[in-house]
């Protein structure tokens, strides 16, 4: 399935979410490599429906005193500028503030920096 978006501005929180380390460990086991601190923001052209079973997942977790929702994975590539950016992950956090047609991307790249994304320049998400 290929799905088209545009870059958004976040709230900054995947950064700190991110940047805890018991998610950089189960990110590295699940997809085998250990995200950037901080997630692309993508507002997607038509909404699409995951079956969350078929995902991968983390689960909740207890950290330092306080609880962390856990998180669905979907390895996917993506394109931009005719850039073929690949391991990435869409990732559906459990507790979101997200509407529905707004995913979030992550990689061991910046992909912002890497690929000079600015806010509403076009994305290819294979999935």
């Amino acid at each position: 399935m290929k799905v088209r978006g545009k870059v958004i501005s976040g709230k900054g929180e995947g950064k700190y979410y991110m940047s805890l380390e018991p998610y950089q460990v189960k990110f590295k086991e699940v997809l085998g490599y250990v995200p950037y601190p901080g997630t692309l923001n993508v507002k997607l052209d038509n909404q699409i429906n995951l079956n969350l079973d078929s995902m991968k997942k983390i689960d909740d977790f207890e950290y330092k005193g306080k609880k962390y929702y856990g998180v669905y994975l979907l390895p996917i590539n993506l394109i931009s500028k005719d850039i073929l950016v690949k391991p990435c992950a869409l990732i559906m956090p459990i507790k979101s503030d997200h509407p529905k047609n707004v995913v979030e991307i992550v990689s061991s790249l910046k992909l912002r920096k890497i690929l000079s994304l600015k806010d509403g320049d076009k994305v290819l998400l294979i999935i």
